[in-house]
């Protein structure tokens, strides 16, 4: 509850964190506004666009007034939105992948802030350097896990504002032509993003402001949800066992919230924040409410997990995840199986994720595993129930063993390896008629004669739905599933200029890789000869016609070494084997 605060007064250390946890709700409603108020700006320019490219062809003769004069102006139109829209669609990515990362960053601040500004042992001592030096601290050693999918959890749903706005606009276009009005009609249906909230109340539900509206209520819910799971986060970490429920206690309390109202609840089982659209709630600190040393005292020391720990505990456990970090990057950057061995399944597990390997099988994987087991039997088209019962019946698992992520991460860090080498060869090609510098006609000429496919292969699809959401696993994708996916990324049928591109690139890098396998296979063979030389050498010059009886055994014992490296020198040059062998046999007379 938010109440008027007392100044000049002593209050207690559980009033003083609340009145932190109050300057903290300010602080987050700010850059709340600061994050509506950018996607408002883009939205807006959305807007302009889209209007200018409609007003346009009023004077261009292409969509004249109460009639449609050009399919193919149409198309050119269509064709300006699409660009606008898109245009909108990435920035906004950009910017929630961003504001989320930032929100949950600034919760772990704040977190830390709270109990600075409410003077607790050591904290207290903080500067806001120190403060922002911890909370990379905590950032570093917390699991992100959720932060990544309330990432993607935003995409998902500014990726459905989108395509309604896209489908809206070209309803309008479309209803607006059909029924014969002009382009300022059809530009005016549209409706406008209105920034003075007054206004925009009494703007009605067009195609512009219901986007606004939706966009807006999207940013502050989700910005506030990643802002209290930094705070929760740093509040489990650092030991705070039970946190309250806390109201804005105003008017404008609603009545999912306002029974919860100080209620208090144990840290892991904190009910969900925001608790629906627009919600403004926030926790509190309940209990324990002393740091861990800080007042020295028996009791203290004696109930360590009653208390919250000092802000050198957390550096501390920042450096020994830094210490398992290094070696968990050493492990996967060596690529070899016996150094990736030597990590547990969890360490795997964590390396696998932060590489964009899935720790769960595949689909592909279970048909595989139960043509092992059932070699005969087509489990191909299993799927569902019947997939689930056979791989019940045979044991096999969901998660991919720590063999499984062994294999996976060495590939990945081979492959990692080539795209490397790949690169320093590419930086070493002058910039001057490079793959950029060419036309997509000229791109398209050159991928057939590199025999280079033009359109998106599902694999093209698989392989950039993995850039676009990391950590998810796509290849089960197929069908209509993959149809979706290829929607909601607007994934076309052929590959653009920059897909061309990296496609010779691959292809060109798949040359130089055969290149060096060659070559590495050829100087394999050369030093497979030239010790076989040497040793066929060295067993001839052994041969030597013993002088005395006494040296007759190791004569023949040396004979018999040189008849053996002849025999075994297959490779060698027929001149230099009949040659060797016709002294030997000199010799043995």
């Amino acid at each position: 509850m938010i109440g008027t605060l007392a100044a000049k007064k002593p209050v207690s250390q559980a009033e003083a964190i609340r009145r932190a946890t109050e300057k903290s709700v300010r602080a987050r409603n700010l850059y709340t506004e600061q994050t509506v108020a950018e996607l408002t700006a883009m939205l807006t320019d959305a807007e302009g666009e889209v209007r200018r490219a409609i007003l346009k062809y009023k004077s261009l003769g292409s969509l004249p007034d109460n009639k449609l004069a050009a399919l193919e102006g149409l198309k050119k139109l269509q064709a300006d939105i699409r660009e606008a829209t898109s245009r909108l669609h990435r920035d906004q990515t950009l910017l929630f992948r961003k504001t989320a990362k930032a929100s949950f960053r600034q919760g772990v601040y704040r977190g830390i802030d709270e109990f600075a500004a409410a003077q607790l042992p050591f904290y207290r001592d903080l500067t806001p350097e120190g403060i922002d030096k911890l909370a990379t601290r905590v950032f570093t050693i917390v699991d992100t896990d959720a932060l990544d999918f309330m990432t993607n959890y935003n995409l998902v749903l500014a990726g459905d504002v989108h395509r309604e706005l896209a489908d809206g606009i070209k309803r309008t276009v479309m209803n607006g032509i059909a029924t014969g009005k002009g382009v300022e009609d059809i530009v005016r249906d549209l409706g406008r993003v209105v920034k003075d909230p007054e206004s925009f109340r009494h703007a009605g539900s067009k195609v512009f402001s219901k986007a606004q509206y939706r966009m807006e209520v999207i940013a502050r819910t989700e910005v506030l949800r990643a802002h209290n799971q930094g705070r929760i986060k740093f509040h489990n970490q650092v030991g705070v066992q039970k946190l309250e429920w806390m109201t804005m206690e105003d008017e404008r309390v609603c009545p999912i919230c306002g029974p919860l109202d100080g209620k208090v609840f144990d840290t892991g089982r904190f009910p969900r924040q925001p608790a629906h659209p627009n919600c403004r709630c926030t926790s509190v600190v309940a209990w324990p409410l002393v740091i861990c040393g800080g007042e020295l005292g028996t009791k203290a020391a004696a109930e360590p997990d009653a208390c919250i720990l000092p802000p050198q505990a957390i550096e501390k456990q920042a450096m020994a995840k830094s210490k398992e970090d290094a070696k968990l990057k050493a492990a996967f950057e060596s690529g070899q199986i016996a150094d990736l061995n030597t990590l547990t399944v969890k360490q795997l597990q964590t390396l696998a994720k932060q590489n964009g390997v899935s720790i769960a099988r595949t689909k592909a994987d279970f048909i595989k595993l139960l043509d092992q087991v059932e070699p005969g039997f087509d489990h191909s088209d299993l799927t569902g129930a019947a997939l689930k019962a056979k791989l019940k019946e045979h044991k096999i698992g969901l998660l991919r063993t720590k063999d499984d992520l062994i294999k996976l991460l060495a590939e990945k860090q081979t492959a990692l390896k080539q795209a490397q080498q790949l690169a320093e060869q590419l930086k070493k090609v002058p910039a001057a008629g490079g793959l950029q510098d060419l036309t997509v006609v000229e791109l398209k000429e050159m991928a057939k004669t590199k025999g280079v496919s033009l359109n998106m292969t599902k694999q093209d699809v698989i392989d950039l739905l993995d850039e676009l959401e990391p950590g998810v696993d796509h290849s089960g994708l197929k069908g209509k599933s993959l149809l979706a996916a290829k929607k909601k990324h607007h994934i076309g049928p052929l590959k653009n200029k920059q897909q061309l591109i990296e496609a010779l690139q691959k292809a060109a890098g798949e040359e130089l890789a055969e290149m060096a396998k060659q070559e590495a296979v050829e100087a394999a063979k050369k030093e497979a000869l030239k010790k076989a030389k040497e040793s066929l050498e060295q067993a001839a010059a052994k041969v030597v016609v013993p002088e005395t009886p006494s040296g007759y055994a190791d004569f023949l014992s040396a004979v018999k070494e040189a008849e053996k490296a002849i025999a075994g020198g297959a490779e060698l040059p027929q001149e230099l084997l009949e040659s060797r062998a016709k002294e030997l046999t000199l010799k043995k007379k």
